[in-house]
């Protein structure tokens, strides 16, 4: 199997990664979010106030706040990954934000960016990564794209509409 130079692939990563946080830069050509400019996470959360971000769709179910603290712990985990720190680390506490008033949820967003963009810079800083590391930045992608997904799919239901696929078919 041919080797791919780890440039191309640590800037394809880059490109998803922009995607799923900042949005696409182009939103006539995007690799999974619909054509939105406001389709990444960053401009979802941006368009919530700390009320809605607390607000559960139902019983027992986590919160788009929970959701943010949790990517922003992933982020961290992400970033020390890359470094070489193995951990251990407490995932459980990684969901402990459950409700946020306005200061809290200007924070919380505020620090997933720092974390966002320290794991960035850990990117563009590392050497060639072993299998397993490379595994974890990997999971670290599809990680943030599931939460996405997700937060999207909560913020229907908090707005009454049905969690439900795109209406158009091949939406990216």
């Amino acid at each position: 199997m041919e080797t791919l130079p780890r440039g191309v692939v640590m800037a394809g990563l880059g490109v998803i990664l922009t995607e799923a946080y900042e949005g696409p830069p182009n939103p006539r050509e995007t690799w999974f979010v619909n054509n939105a400019a406001d389709a990444g996470l960053f401009p979802t959360l941006d368009a919530l106030s700390a009320e809605d971000a607390s607000r559960s769709p139902a019983p027992g179910r986590s919160t788009v706040a929970a959701h943010a603290g949790h990517l922003r712990f992933s982020l961290e985990v992400s970033r020390r990954w890359v470094t070489g720190d193995r951990g251990p680390f407490d995932w459980h506490e990684s969901w402990a934000v459950h409700a946020v008033d306005d200061a809290a949820w200007a924070e919380l967003r505020s620090s997933l960016r720092q974390e966002y963009a320290a794991f960035r810079r850990a990117l563009d800083e590392s050497g060639e990564p072993d299998e397993n590391t490379f595994t974890g930045i990997v999971g670290g992608v599809a990680h943030a794209a599931y939460h996405l997904g997700a937060i999207k799919q909560m913020l229907l239901e908090l707005r009454g509409a049905p969690a439900a696929a795109p209406a158009h078919a091949g939406e990216g």
